[in-house]
């Protein structure tokens, strides 16, 4: 009994061990057929340069400038970028962006091309493909990033080379860089801001007031604040103190909380007699998201002895963009029967296959004019194969074949099909007998009494028959009867179909009825007449002893006894 538990424990043990590398083969597998995204680095960025903001190409740039890093990018066509795929760079260290960005690529119809996402913290960009590169050619587009310098990095007043990632290497452009600002010693208002590094709707802003400490009387300081903004009241502070001509600021006293008022368009701040300087920070919210490249804002300065003093600044411009375009082309395809009149056929049915052998699309079907069209198609070799005739033609799946290229954007071909054939068989019999009867003549008609064919006459097997006829009604018209029979011009009525092709009719006869012969009545008889045969006409000749006279007056009065007879007759 033990030993029989060991073993089933043994057997349990073995299965579990032989399931556990079925599922770890079966994953292994399922791990090689899984295709990973190919990263193409910086292969598809083509140029580079530095813009200034008013979008001018610039080598130079102030220590405080925005500056913009324009690339351009192009996707050769030999390359089978998928959908997933990325590039993926590293802008340089010493241009920084002022926040994360986030944004897409479109083309001037909205679609998207692909999706960007650029760190602040490593400059790293990663840009993501949508199925947009597998159904465009020539694809190309634009990236735009605003960046500042670093200023751990950059000191001011020098040149400084920058490596840009460019074809899947390097490019560098000499950049020269001004100097730092130093506060001016007269200065009484100026004012900055910028967007929160983490959270791009947040924008810091920072007055400094009476950097020149002047005896400004009844001081009021008045912000107003700019349009897709909402400041946060709350978040107003104000405290007197010294900054140092780089702008260091050592705080001193706190403004009470009762000095700031709200108004219509901000806030007021009212700073009494002023005799220092006074840094005031607080923040506002974008209404838009932070999208916008920049925000601005307005402050005033005022006093009894003071001349106003404003001051409107902006945000450095932030954020990024770009966009994409790509090319495709179209075919028409036009579906014809086979005839001299090319005439349109609808209902086809195609599959577009490409170069590759795979099918694109399927179930493109013809119209009432004969045509299918297909737009957007990647520059590509392609086929369309018939999978289903139009109805009574036969199926025809030779491929027709086309390339969209350059110089074949839009393609017309064309399609023919034959159509499927029937024959009709007429029999013409006797009604009554269904003998066969020859020399029966008809007309053939389409169902609307055209005529067809005419002469057509049944043989002495008392058939006749009419070959290639397309699908459709039709009709025999009898035109002459065989002899004997009575002519019936009643249309003989049948169809040809696909399902039908081969059809036999029959046309029977009825036969002219006899005429009756009319009996003719016997004449009544007359006197008949007296026959005279050949012999007693002959003249007997005299005898001996005879006289001549007497048979000369024997003559003559036969003679005479004939003419009355004959003369009698006539009456």
């Amino acid at each position: 009994m033990k030993e029989r538990t060991t073993m089933m424990s043994n057997l349990k043990k073995f299965g579990l061990a032989f399931l556990s590398v079925i599922l770890l083969v079966n994953v292994i597998f399922q791990t090689n057929f899984v295709k990973a995204a190919t990263n193409y680095g910086s292969d598809f960025l083509k140029t580079v340069e530095l813009l200034d903001a008013d979008g001018n190409p610039q080598t130079d740039f102030g220590y405080y400038d925005s500056i913009k890093v324009h690339y351009t990018w192009e996707i050769p066509n030999s390359t089978n970028v998928k959908e997933g795929d990325t590039m993926e760079f590293v802008l340089p260290p010493e241009l920084k962006i002022v926040t994360d960005l986030d944004f897409s690529l479109k083309d001037h119809d909205g679609n998207t091309v692909g999706h960007v996402i650029a760190k602040k913290s490593t400059g790293q960009v990663v840009i993501t493909f949508t199925d947009f590169v597998e159904k465009n050619s020539n694809i190309s587009g634009y990236l735009d990033f605003w960046t500042n310098w670093d200023k751990s990095l950059v000191e001011g007043n020098e040149n400084v080379p920058v490596e840009f990632p460019v074809n899947g290497t390097t490019e560098t452009i000499d950049v020269g860089v001004g100097g730092k600002n130093q506060i001016d010693p007269d200065e009484s208002l100026y004012k900055y801001g910028w967007a929160d590094a983490e959270n791009p709707e947040l924008i810091q802003w920072v007055v400094r007031v009476n950097y020149s400490k002047q005896n400004i009387q009844n001081a009021v300081y008045e912000d107003f604040i700019g349009p897709k903004q909402v400041v946060d009241f709350n978040s107003i502070k104000a405290f007197h103190g010294e900054f140092d001509p780089d702008d260091n600021f050592t705080p001193g006293a706190e403004v009470p909380s009762s000095a700031i008022t709200q108004t219509t368009d901000g806030f007021k701040v009212d700073l009494g007699n002023l005799t220092d300087s006074v840094k005031i920070s607080y923040y506002t919210t974008s209404t838009d998201n932070g999208a916008s490249p920049n925000y601005t804002n307005k402050g005033q300065l005022t006093g009894d002895n003071f001349i106003k003093q404003e001051i409107e600044v902006a945000t450095p411009t932030s954020g990024g963009g770009g966009g994409g375009e790509g090319t495709t082309g179209s075919v028409e395809l036009t579906k014809t029967d086979d005839s001299s009149q090319k005439n349109p056929l609808e209902g086809a049915e195609f599959k577009l296959v490409n170069g590759a052998g795979a099918t694109v699309q399927t179930g493109l079907k013809t119209n009432a004019d004969g045509k299918l069209a297909i737009s957007n198609l990647k520059y590509d070799t392609y086929q369309l194969i018939e999978t289903k005739a139009p109805q009574g033609y036969v199926l025809d799946a030779s491929p027709v074949k086309f390339t969209i290229d350059d110089t074949h954007q839009s393609l017309f071909v064309s399609k023919e099909n034959t159509a499927i054939k029937g024959s009709v068989s007429l029999e013409k019999v006797d009604r009554d007998t269904k003998s066969l009867l020859a020399d029966a003549e008809f007309e053939l008609q389409d169902k609307d009494g055209n005529t067809l064919k005419t002469n057509l006459k049944t043989d002495q097997k008392g058939k006749l028959t009419v070959a290639d006829l397309l699908p459709g009604e039709y009709q025999f018209v009898e035109t002459k009867a065989p002899t004997g029979y009575i002519l019936d011009t009643t249309p003989l009525k049948f169809k040809i179909s696909t399902e039908a092709l081969n059809v036999t009719v029959t046309k029977e006869n009825t036969k002219k009825p006899e005429i009756p012969k009319v009996p003719v009545p016997p004449k009544k008889p007359e006197k008949p007449d007296k026959i005279i045969s050949e012999d007693s006409k002959q003249t007997a000749l005299p005898k001996t002893g005879d006289s001549p006279l007497v048979n000369g007056w024997g003559l003559l009065l036969v003679a005479i006894s004939a003419s009355g007879l004959i003369a009698l007759r006539r009456k």
